[in-house]
């Protein structure tokens, strides 16, 4: 289990008096006027809060659920002074917003049991152990507020990882090892190694796309028609020698949330972006395939014009007529992340 090699987060909870947390989410919920509510629904607020913070508060709002256990009042009112004197000395400026941040930091650390920091501002990694998730952040410190939060350290974690790596380059040379290692640094959290001989493609997984559930289908670059026949996508991949599939999970407050999904397979592209920086450092020639569409451009030029972007464009691995499960299992990785998660695959095709 990775998360026995991380140490603990500092501790400061008290076993004196404690609060119901239904009765805390009572309270946080309920100091906001009807008249606050709306302006934060309608974006008119006048106080700057920050996306994430807002659409923590009102979905915290539309919650029916009732949390149990309790939560010290002295942990309670001790997150809240350290919360108050950061906010008071690196945002002396705009006194009326830090109420926002200290209570979807307080719903955050005692009722989700989430990090403190949303995914736009630290990129922590996710690991499901036996159904619960846990968090790990690279930036995490020894002060008051950090040892709050969710997260735990990321040594042991990075330990495994620089492990797994030396095991990639005694099988399959440096250029895995390397691509492996820079997976871990965009902040992908599982690779494994196909060979592209032993890939299967899938015409019926084509069909799928031209039914357009997702709506991305003739509209981009990134999906089919334009990423060319299945055969065609069999015959670009086998120039390469070797593809290694990589896969990052988000956990979510509610899976039938669009905007939700939609904000993770945002951020899963942007960690693509990153590792296309990385290894365009040291290797010439490879292609990573993303999850579905492209979402780079507000309107693709597609079919009218060429793609703005062509250095940039990561084709949809689905598009190339591949089962995700299928390519899961024969890299070795998981495919399903526990209740509550969303997993995204892509891959680097690529020659030793």
């Amino acid at each position: 289990m990775i998360g026995t090699e991380c140490h603990d987060a500092v501790q400061f909870f008290y076993q004196g008096e404690a609060m119901e947390k239904s009765k805390l989410f009572d309270e946080i919920i309920g100091s906001y006027s009807e008249e606050e509510w709306k302006a934060l629904e309608d974006g008119t607020l006048g106080i700057p809060v920050n996306e994430s913070n807002r659409r923590l508060l009102l979905d915290a709002k539309k919650t029916k659920r009732r949390y149990r256990g309790s939560a010290a009042d002295e942990d309670i009112e001790k997150l809240r002074t350290a919360l108050t004197e950061f906010l008071n000395e690196t945002w002396a400026d705009q006194p009326l917003a830090h109420r926002y941040v200290i209570d979807c930091c307080l719903l955050l650390t005692f009722l989700y049991e989430k990090p403190m920091h949303s995914l736009e501002s630290v990129r922590y990694y996710t690991v499901v152990n036996d159904g619960k998730a846990e968090y790990y952040c690279p930036h995490k410190t020894d002060s008051i507020i950090c040892g709050f939060c969710r997260s735990k350290y990321c040594d042991g974690l990075f330990s495994l990882w620089e492990e797994k790596v030396e095991e990639t380059r005694e099988v399959f040379g440096d250029t895995s090892a390397y691509i492996k290692k820079s997976i871990f640094e965009s902040y992908f959290l599982e690779s494994g190694i196909i060979e592209t001989k032993d890939l299967v493609y899938h015409e019926d997984v084509r069909k799928q796309c031209e039914k357009n559930q997702c709506g991305a289908y003739g509209t981009t670059w990134a999906c089919p028609p334009a990423v060319g026949t299945v055969e065609e996508c069999r015959e670009r991949v086998g120039r390469y020698k070797r593809m290694q599939l990589f896969s990052r999970s988000y956990v979510m407050q509610d899976t039938m949330d669009m905007k939700e999904a939609l904000a993770n397979m945002s951020d899963f592209k942007k960690c693509a972006g990153l590792l296309d920086k990385k290894l365009k450092e040291k290797i010439k020639d490879f292609l990573i395939l993303s999850n579905e569409s492209c979402g780079r451009c507000k309107t693709c030029t597609y079919p009218d014009a060429p793609c703005r972007f062509p250095e940039d464009l990561h084709h949809s691995i689905e598009g190339y007529g591949y089962y995700v499960l299928e390519l899961a299992r024969q890299a070795g990785i998981k495919y399903i992340n526990g209740q509550k998660t969303v997993t995204f695959f892509g891959a680097v095709i690529y020659d030793e």
